[in-house]
Formats: structure tokens, C-alpha cells, sequence
């Protein structure tokens, strides 16, 4: 029997020049812009970030994916990986649930994502970068350019965009572009000069200037050391109807959408604003369910509160996808976790609720006895530092659940960023499924760090081993990371879902 077709949907890419472009301010308020058309669009962040998907699942309703184009391969030995020609497997399965109805049935009408960095920045010769990314997906590129102390020059920066043509493109396909927005433009006069510079390269290309962004009046958004302030905390003070006004008045919305064979929903007189009391959005995808031939469903019991919220819209589908029964729970608010098989605790903040998560004596308490009576419990990050014995903070020193003997240090140095390759180290995960087990295939994973918190040990204390030998995106040995002891493990690594699957699927295994 054919398997189905997703229903095509139209899409874009929004992109910049670089970093600092106004490519999230542009994103939001092109999703401010359409939800007050009345159009019902799914988003997604490009590379790893949990933050603007954040921002993305609560302006748009559904979940937000994050979509990978190195990370959502499984990790090969260092060196020698072949060049791209067609989407991975893993990132195709992640574009499918993007596109796939929401609860109610309903399609969505546009497809939205956010690119990071430069259009072309990415790994070893740009692998990875937002431009092969909307190769891939088959995505025009809404082009962003910083024009900030710029006139007759924005023309020869949108021309070496528009033009380059990297290595990787031999096999991937170089992306379309369906038009570009100046952004931090700087009045009338400014905006009039940008115009006319890029005009010629407009004619010659076809690739249309849709908009002039001014710096005045355009939203500000704060930022702390992992990135935007999260969206529970920035969103209430975020207007979105003068968002969306903003844009309309600056962009050529509707031409940008005919551009995409995009329904163009009805423009409002006066966006309505949308409810900063509304019900949250799902935040993560529904699995397909394979009915599984072994009766037991192993129960993951799963972190989620303010201070742990640093997960993939995609995770929990593959856990379920994998076999697992998923209940979620508040290290913040709850006295114990729920009856479970296995404990996950995602990334997060745990450095801005240390006091509150140091006081939930029972909470700690709980998790010290489970990790004794063995039950697998395992922490990435944030998750990681909440596993271990304290956090010293600004001089002041918190206890955490003390399931690892270490103590994390934040001293407002970063400590780690980066994509990361990861080979489990012996015994780790400790029971391996079927058809892993005894294998010669070493079992491997891709993910990235990016963490402030180090840890005050120089060595792991006696009893404890490590998880992980990693590799950085260029096949670089980075060493052993990661702490186990018993049953209870932790790691800085943010695994992606996708280019881990083989891991999640050996340690459901152990539950």
C-alpha cells in the first residue's frame, strides 16, 4: 500500500546576513501578522534553540519544530562524512510532523521558519547552514539585511547573498529567494537610499525588496545569558497587535504571500490582540503510535515546569513512537514524581529557580530514595545540574538532589556552545535494545552544548564514569563527559531527538 503524501503546504524561510539582523523580531511579527489574518501557521526554528521555538508555539498555537540538518544524522567516526544529496531520514520525519493537521483536523495554511545565524554560516564548509537547510525542505529564503550604517553598499551585501554558490550546493540544490527586507533602517531619507541601490539588482534578479523595517518603533526584546528572555515571561508585555500593525505598514505582506500561493486570510482594520490569559499551546507533537507487539509500556515520568522547559516538540512523540508512557511533573511545585519506570529531567533554567527548587525539600528527598532503590533517572544540562549534590551561584551556595556527587559552579563565563558528536562509553546506556546489544556498531549520537555551568570538580569523584566521548561538528576529540553513579546519570549534552533514536531506544530498554 503507497504510504500518503503530506499535503503541500507553502513555506519560507526567513534568514539574515549574519547574527543581530532582526531575523526573530521580522519572524514574530510575520506570525503576529498572519494569526491576525486569520491564517493558521506552523512554525519552526532552525539549529538549536529552544527559546525562539518557544516564542513560535505560543504566537502560533501548535508546536514548534526545530529542524537540524547535522544534528538529525546519527554520528559517524571523526572525518570523512559524505556530502548530502537528497533530506535525511530523520530530518524528514521531523518536516512531516510539522506538517501534519492540528487536533482539530485542520491543515496548516503556511509553513514558517526561523533561520540562525547568516544565511550560510553552518559547519565544515557551511554543512548544516540555513540556506542547505531550505535546499532541503524545498523553502524560498525570505532574505533579512542589517542595514545599520549602510546606503549604496546594502547593494553589493544582498548581491554576494543572492549570488554565492558554496561547495555543498553542488549536491543539495541552492535555495530559492522570495524577496528581502531591510531592517534598522533609519528614517525616510535612509529607507529611499536602500531602495535605489538595490533597484538594478532587483530587475536583474527578480528577487523583490518587500520591505523597509525602521529601527523606530520596532519591539525590543531582552535577553539574558542563554538567549532571548523566555516567551512565559516576555509575552505578556509583547503587543502583538502593534506587532502585526508594524509589519503591515512596513512589508509588503500580502505581495510576499501571492509570491508564495499562500491564502492571504483578510487584513484587519485594527489587528485583535490575542490573550496573554489564553489556555498554553500543546507544545509537543502527537506520535503515530505503532502498536507494539510486548504489552508493557515502560512509564517515563517527565520534568516540565519553569525551571525545566529546554525540551524538543519532537522528543516526546519519538519516546512515544519508541514504546514510552509519558506523565509529566514539577520539580518546582510537586512534593514527589509520579509512579514511574524511568525519571528524564530536560535543560532549562534551574540557576533562576535555585532557591525555589532548593526549598522543595520533598521533591529532593523523593528522588534520593528512587535513585537508591535504583530507578533510572537521567538529566541533561539544566537537568544535569539539578541531579547534583549543589549549585554555587553569585556566592551563595544551593542544595540540589544530590543523586551525583558534584557541584556546579556559574560564574558568568560561558562555559561550552557547539554542535556535538557523542559515542556512548562502556556500560553507558547500561542495557542496550535488541539488536544493539553485543553489536560492533558503537552506539552514537548527535546534539549540541551550550551551558554557563561547569563543574567545580576537576575529576569525577570514585564510583562515578562518564557517559560520552565527544567530538566536535569538524571530528575534533573534545573527551569523556558526563557522570553516572548507579542508576542516576547526567550530561551538558542537549541530544536532538532525531540524531539520538538509537539511544533513547536502548535506554527505554533499561526501564
Amino acid at each position: 500500500m503507497a504510504q500518503k503524501t503530506p499535503h503541500r503546504i507553502p513555506g519560507l524561510v526567513v534568514a539574515g546576513t549574519g547574527s543581530n539582523t532582526g531575523k526573530t523580531v521580522t519572524t514574530l511579527a510575520l506570525l503576529c501578522a498572519l494569526r491576525a489574518r486569520g491564517l493558521r501557521v506552523h512554525a519552526a526554528k532552525s539549529g538549536p534553540d529552544f527559546i525562539d521555538a518557544a516564542f513560535h508555539a505560543a504566537l502560533t498555537g501548535a508546536p514548534a519544530a526545530n529542524l537540524d540538518v547535522w544534528m538529525c544524522r546519527e554520528a559517524r567516526a571523526c572525518g570523512g562524512e559524505a556530502p548530502l544529496r537528497r533530506m535525511p531520514g530523520g530530518l524528514a520525519r521531523i518536516f512531516a510532523r510539522m506538517r501534519r493537521p492540528d487536533a482539530d483536523g485542520r491543515p496548516a495554511d503556511m509553513l514558517l521558519v526561523e533561520g540562525a545565524m547568516g544565511l550560510y554560516d553552518g559547519g565544515a564548509g557551511g554543512a548544516g547552514c540555513t540556506a542547505q537547510l531550505a535546499a532541503l525542505l524545498g523553502l524560498p529564503v525570505l532574505l533579512t539585511l542589517n542595514t545599520h550604517g549602510l546606503g549604496q553598499s546594502v547593494a553589493a551585501l544582498a548581491e554576494g547573498f543572492l549570488r554565492h554558490r558554496p561547495a555543498w550546493a553542488v549536491h543539495a540544490g541552492q535555495p530559492a529567494f522570495a524577496g528581502m527586507i531591510c531592517t534598522h533602517v533609519g528614517g525616510k531619507k535612509h529607507g529611499e537610499i536602500l531602495r535605489q541601490a538595490l533597484a538594478p539588482l532587483t530587475a536583474e534578479t527578480g528577487v523583490p525588496l518587500l520591505g523597509l523595517l525602521p529601527r523606530e518603533g520596532a519591539p525590543q526584546l531582552k535577553s539574558r545569558h542563554l538567549g532571548l528572555v523566555e516567551a512565559r515571561e516576555s509575552l505578556p508585555g509583547l503587543n502583538r497587535e502593534a506587532l502585526s500593525a508594524w509589519l503591515e505598514a512596513h512589508c509588503q505582506v500580502t505581495a510576499l504571500l501571492r509570491a508564495l500561493n499562500a491564502p492571504l486570510g483578510v487584513v484587519p482594520a485594527q489587528a485583535a490582540p490575542a490573550s496573554v490569559t489564553d489556555a498554553p499551546p500543546a507544545r509537543f507533537f502527537t506520535p503515530r503510535v505503532r502498536r507494539l507487539k510486548a504489552a508493557r509500556r515502560p512509564r517515563l515520568g517527565v520534568a516540565w515546569d519553569a525551571a525545566f522547559s529546554f525540551c524538543y516538540a519532537d522528543l516526546p512523540a519519538l519516546l512515544r513512537e519508541l514504546g514510552a508512557e509519558l506523565h509529566f511533573f514539577s520539580p518546582l511545585r510537586d512534593a514527589a514524581p509520579p509512579a514511574c519506570d524511568g525519571l528524564y529531567f530536560p535543560g532549562g533554567y534551574p540557576e533562576l529557580h535555585a532557591q525555589a527548587l532548593a526549598a522543595n525539600t520533598g521533591m529532593r528527598a523523593t528522588l534520593r530514595a528512587l535513585a537508591k532503590q535504583g530507578l533510572p533517572i537521567y538529566g541533561e544540562c539544566g537537568g544535569y545540574i539539578y541531579l547534583m549534590r549543589a549549585l554555587r551561584l553569585n556566592g551563595r551556595h544551593y542544595p540540589m538532589s544530590g543523586l551525583l556527587p558534584l557541584t556546579c559552579l556559574m560564574d558568568g563565563q560561558r562555559a561550552a556552545l557547539g554542535y556535538r558528536a557523542a559515542r556512548a562509553l562502556p556500560g553507558w546506556p547500561a542495557v542496550c535494545a535488541p539488536g544493539l546489544s553485543g553489536s560492533a556498531r558503537p552506539l552514537r549520537a548527535r546534539g549540541h552544548e551550550f551551558h554557563y555551568g561547569r563543574l567545580e570538580e576537576a575529576t569525577l569523584p570514585n564510583g562515578c564514569a562518564p557517559l560520552w566521548q565527544l567530538s566536535d561538528s569538524q571530528g575534533a576529540i573534545l573527551g569523556p563527559e558526563g557522570c553516572r553513579l548507579g542508576a542516576a546519570a547526567g550530561s551538558w549534552l542537549h541530544l536532538y531527538p532525531e540524531g539520538a533514536r538509537r539511544f533513547w531506544r536502548a535506554w527505554l530498554a533499561g526501564l
